[in-house]
């Protein structure tokens, strides 16, 4: 009997055993899929990195920069965004003192994009007009970065709502170029692959700019080197303007044929 309840004592302990350690390499799982989580790579939002230059060193970024997305749960404006540097000592000297290096870079930002930016209302308080992008007074206005974007506010407190939920709200300034930009878009083939447009091309915004692409796959592209898709753009809407070489205009009269009276 003594022998009997030994056994059934031993086996008792042993399943509280194997339930402690199923409960331990379940909470260990779970760690790794909380961590897994937690280091996976954040979805940019917004653009591509629009400047020449690193925000650190001021250096030309070259061909191969390095490409860091910046993950900022507690700050929606930051998270998420795309940052390009010279050198991989350029992005941990960014992270010491990020406002440090974000503030020149984004009123460079302000500055190239306003010319392109669509004539539009604030985009949180539709009825709220602003200043014209193209006029001095522009720069009154509450001009703000969000994902390498500019979007233009009315007051602080529109600025403070778009930059807690940019997504929404850049989707209001896409609307915004697209119905200003779009329906002049002088091309008719993709600036990536060359192909021809389709009847809904497939929208790319680069700062303040609409590049239509053909594919998705051209969108990728597009995005992964923007100043030189910029540049494509640029290059090809000037050789549609036609050349004053090829098509003289003066008021000369007509030169006289030999003989003629």
């Amino acid at each position: 009997v003594q022998v009997g309840a030994c056994a059934q004592g031993v086996y008792h302990d042993g399943m509280r055993i194997q339930r402690v350690v199923l409960y331990f390499i379940s909470v260990c799982v779970l760690a790794l899929a909380l961590a897994g989580g937690a280091t996976a790579p954040t979805t940019r939002v917004g653009s591509a990195w629009p400047l020449t230059t690193c925000p650190v060193c001021l250096k030309p970024l070259g061909a191969t920069p390095v490409i860091k997305i910046i993950e900022d749960v507690k700050d929606p404006s930051l998270n998420g965004r795309e940052i390009r540097f010279e050198s991989e000592e350029c992005a941990a000297t960014f992270e010491i003192d990020r406002a440090k290096y974000l503030k020149p870079a984004n009123e460079q930002m302000v500055r190239e994009q306003l010319p392109q930016y669509p004539t539009i209302n604030c985009v949180v308080m539709p009825d709220e007009s602003l200043a014209d992008p193209n006029t001095p007074n522009a720069g009154k206005d509450e001009n703000i970065i969000v994902g390498n974007r500019l979007v233009r506010t009315c007051c602080g407190q529109c600025a403070r709502r778009v930059r807690r939920d940019p997504v929404k709200w850049l989707a209001q300034v896409d609307k915004g170029i697209v119905a200003d930009q779009g329906a002049k878009y002088p091309l008719r083939v993709c600036v990536i692959s060359g192909a021809p447009l389709p009847a809904e091309p497939v929208n790319v915004f680069i700062g303040s700019r609409l590049v239509e692409v053909a594919t998705p796959e051209d969108a990728l592209k597009a995005q992964q080197k923007p100043l030189e898709t910029l540049a494509k753009l640029d290059a090809a809407i000037s050789a549609l303007k036609p050349s004053a070489e090829k098509n003289p205009t003066t008021d000369a009269p007509p030169i006289a044929k030999p003989g003629a009276k």
